[in-house]
């Protein structure tokens, strides 16, 4: 946590409005994915209370926002569910959190910690308009410190102001 105080000096907002092909892209992803997951039994580990393919689609969609704001291509398989949701140019794991809470929290289910990602996202929006709400590492996100129960059982959770912004980010680590 040693960044923190930095953190703190630099606040740029950066938003994506996804364009027509990439809602399209987003729909087909998150459909396809989302079939071939539950043909195979595997459980949503969705936090919130809303619909399992709307909880997809939603991340599919944050997905590639966040891949356009870092200059990355997404993911296009269809036959599995990739571990991580991106890779950055200097090769560091990305998993992107989304939440249509203006004031929402990055939060990973408590099982995260079995294969981690180098960094998580945060993207502030609903289908095709998103935020990116800032970063963490996975040694702060992922720690006793962070474990909460939101109301639905005990996960990670992160305030945004405790999540590095993507300036700061993307100088060091995109």
């Amino acid at each position: 946590m040693a960044t923190r105080s930095l953190e703190k000096t630099v606040t740029i907002t950066v938003s994506i409005v996804l364009n027509e092909a990439e809602q399209k892209l987003a729909t087909f992803l998150a459909t396809s994915r989302y079939q071939n997951a539950r043909s195979k039994g595997i459980k949503d580990n969705k936090i919130g209370d809303q619909s399992n393919i709307a909880t997809d689609l939603e991340g599919m969609a944050a997905e590639i926002a966040a891949c356009r704001l870092l200059n990355v291509y997404p993911d296009l398989q269809t036959e599995s569910i990739p571990v991580h949701d991106l890779i950055t140019s200097k090769g560091y794991t990305v998993d992107v959190k989304v939440t249509k809470y203006e004031s929402g929290k990055l939060l990973a289910v408590k099982n995260k910690i079995k294969n981690p990602s180098d960094f998580y996202m945060l993207m502030i929006g609903t289908f095709p308009n998103y935020r990116c709400a800032g970063f963490a590492s996975r040694y702060d996100l992922l720690c006793e410190d962070t474990l909460t129960d939101l109301g639905r059982g005990e996960g990670h959770a992160l305030h945004q102001s405790d999540l590095m912004p993507i300036g700061i980010w993307s100088k060091m680590f995109n």
